[in-house]
């Protein structure tokens, strides 16, 4: 997975900021920084930049760089629409 940043699209990051403001809890898949699928869920605490990315950090602490970001709930991020949903259906 290539380390230099690829903003992502402005209406998705509104999504983004209206779950963090929303506190609410959602599901994630992302790319982790060894190109790892990653499967997890939590409550946004804050976006942020660090060295010219964009970042979220999770109340668990977790971050997760927003151009590695997948899904989040029933939405694709536009960098990824053809990619596979790997969330359970059960």
């Amino acid at each position: 997975m290539s380390t230099d940043y690829k903003p992502i699209d402005c209406n998705y990051y509104d999504e983004l900021e209206a779950a963090a403001t929303q506190r609410r809890r959602v599901d994630l898949q992302y790319f982790n920084d060894l190109r790892q699928l990653c499967l997890g869920s939590g409550v946004i605490e804050t976006l942020f930049i660090r060295d010219k990315v964009e970042y979220m950090r999770l109340k668990s602490g977790e971050e997760i760089r927003l151009d590695h970001l997948i899904r989040l709930d029933d939405k694709q991020a536009p960098g990824y629409a053809d990619y596979p949903d790997f969330s359970c259906g059960c």
